[in-house]
């Protein structure tokens, strides 16, 4: 009988791995973010979790188990947490984004829902690019507008983003090249932690390649990524380590070979692994 992955190689004509950039070997990294005991409300229940440099984690388990929260509480999105989070040893305090985002802490997060999180649709993809970096390409009140030039054709290559001009409005580009450029934005702030919400969730495959391939280049200049997704087969290809969440909190993580399709959905259902296996015989 043939396993999931056969079948969808015999559809798609290639190996799935061929999607996914390759991994490194497996080695032991410094924390560079540190989360322990995380609460807040009923929807985060005591989250520990730390996450080295050059490290893609990944955020596992049905959908609406605290995932979320836990992304936008690192983002200091959320008021009320309790909890320590440490940045390189040190205990910080993320009380607002702009907090969050500054260059002591460099911490960005790609939102999952482009249109009415990521994006100002009317305004140009120039715009939104930049929007997230003006002092960097400001000096006073007035924009260089030759590194504004620069550095926004930079960000379309790095993302191989299609378009006609970047003068066009952003909401003229196709669902997935919409991505590109929120992701494109953060990527431009040089960010040491990046936190993704399901970034490729109703994206094709061909994009979503074009999108793995600069997270896994950051991962391997030091950046600390961590990574929901819905996609267990995006878990597993992408990510060094999987932490599932369950009611708010992590009740497994799991590396290397261990990350397989069978012990994400056995953790994320509470159930045993072997029950799963059984299932899928």
């Amino acid at each position: 009988m043939r396993n999931n992955d056969e079948i969808v190689e015999l559809m798609i004509g290639r190996e799935i791995t061929a999607q996914y950039p390759v991994k490194p070997r497996p080695r032991r990294v410094a924390p560079l973010l540190e989360i322990e005991q995380l609460r807040w409300e009923n929807r985060l229940n005591g989250v520990s979790l730390s996450i080295g440099r050059g490290e893609i984690v990944g955020l596992g388990g049905l959908d609406g188990q605290g995932q979320k929260e836990l992304l936008l509480a690192l983002f200091g999105v959320m008021r009320g947490l309790s909890g320590t989070i440490r940045l390189e040893g040190k205990p910080i305090v993320l009380s607002s984004p702009a907090i969050a985002k500054a260059a002591s802490h460099g911490i960005a997060l790609i939102p999952e829902d482009r249109k009415t999180e990521g994006l100002m649709l009317p305004m140009s993809v120039t715009d939104n690019l930049v929007a997230a970096c003006h002092d960097w390409i400001s000096v006073g009140p007035f924009v260089d507008r030759e590194r504004e030039r620069s550095i926004v054709q930079e960000a379309i290559r790095r993302l191989a983003i299609r378009l006609g001009s970047p003068e066009q409005p952003v909401s003229t580009l196709s669902g997935g090249n919409q991505q590109k450029v929120v992701i494109a934005r953060w990527l431009m702030t040089n960010p040491r932690i990046i936190l993704l919400n399901d970034p490729t969730r109703g994206i094709d495959v061909g994009t979503k390649q074009e999108i793995y391939r600069p997270l896994r280049e950051l991962a391997d200049q030091d950046a600390a990524i961590l990574f929901y997704s819905t996609d267990y087969d995006e878990l597993i290809g992408c990510c060094d380590r999987v932490a599932v969440m369950y009611e708010g909190r992590i009740v497994r993580e799991l590396a290397g070979e261990a990350i397989t399709e069978q012990a994400i959905v056995a953790s994320a259902l509470a159930i045993g692994v072997y029950i799963v296996s059984s299932l899928w015989q």
